[in-house]
């Protein structure tokens, strides 16, 4: 399936991955929820007029028994400029029964040369959400879902995964230290490519800063074993502060790390910041 989603945006490859699509098929994009074949296809033609027929220059598979991911940077060549995009998706090993594909907005906005605000209009309408009541003042014998409550991880990876779920759920800055190679390269939807992770704690700081109330909440986790490699789906719900108005947004993230010896060494941090300054009216710049 993998190359399939490749082949839809660099060769415009429509039939190959319709027939992995069922009719009861969710495909999540820009916080838009598409079923069925017409209502996807309308999604794929779009974003392949915005990004089709780009050279794919990275690229990391995930490949689960269930759930899979899949991480590429498509880039133009003659405008020096690229987009990264991330899925996560749930299949029988033949058809996808639920994907969420999250873009790199902004870097779509540099590299179609237009301002943010006509990549904001030009995106599909949110789905409606609704947030369930959070207390972030909760009571200390109270219970978080970490990563072992939602699929066995293999022991290369799963005391590093737990740490590092610890760095976002817990606020646990000083495992930073503890779990990033000196060397790792960090990639940021919107902030760019860095070694190491100053980048990466820098903005998990802005983040929970800009809000009144944060939590951090794991949807699902896709692991590849051999590859030493874990997709991880989550959010975060907060009440994030927007010009001295507090509004209540969900925030959704793909993360993909690599592991070596218990130590990320590569981390791929997707959001789609523009969808979410669409669905919340936030102003941009969102941190």
């Amino acid at each position: 399936m993998f190359n399939q989603l490749i082949e839809l945006y660099t060769k415009g490859d429509l039939a190959q991955l319709s027939a992995n699509i069922l009719h009861s098929t969710a495909w999540k994009q820009h916080d838009f929820t598409a079923y069925g074949n017409m209502q996807i296809e309308k999604l794929w033609l779009k974003s392949i007029e915005q990004f089709g027929f780009l050279t794919v220059t990275e690229r990391q598979e995930i490949q689960g028994e269930q759930f899979s991911a899949l991480y590429i940077e498509l880039s133009d060549q003659v405008k020096n400029e690229k987009v990264s995009i991330a899925f996560f998706f749930e299949h029988n090993n033949l058809h996808i029964k639920k994907l969420h594909c999250i873009v790199d907005t902004l870097a779509l906005a540099k590299l179609l040369q237009q301002d943010v605000a006509t990549i904001i209009q030009a995106l599909p309408a949110s789905d409606p959400l609704l947030l369930s009541q959070f207390d972030h003042q909760l009571h200390p014998k109270s219970y978080h879902a970490t990563p072992d409550d939602i699929t066995e991880l293999p022991v290369s990876l799963r005391s590093t995964v737990n740490k590092w779920w610890n760095i976002w759920q817990e606020k646990q800055l000083a495992n930073f230290d503890k779990i990033y190679h000196s060397n790792a390269i960090v990639t940021l939807a919107g902030f760019g490519k860095n070694e190491g992770f100053n980048q990466l704690r820098s903005f998990h700081l802005k983040l929970h800063n800009r809000m009144n109330r944060s939590y951090c909440q794991l949807e699902n986790i896709a692991f590849d074993e051999a590859k030493n490699s874990v997709a991880i789906k989550w959010h975060v719900d907060g009440d994030y502060i927007d010009n001295g108005v507090i509004k209540r947004i969900r925030l959704p993230f793909i993360s993909i790390l690599t592991i070596n010896e218990e130590l990320v060494v590569k981390e791929y941090l997707q959001a789609d910041w523009l969808a979410l300054c669409k669905q919340y009216k936030v102003n941009y710049p969102f941190v």
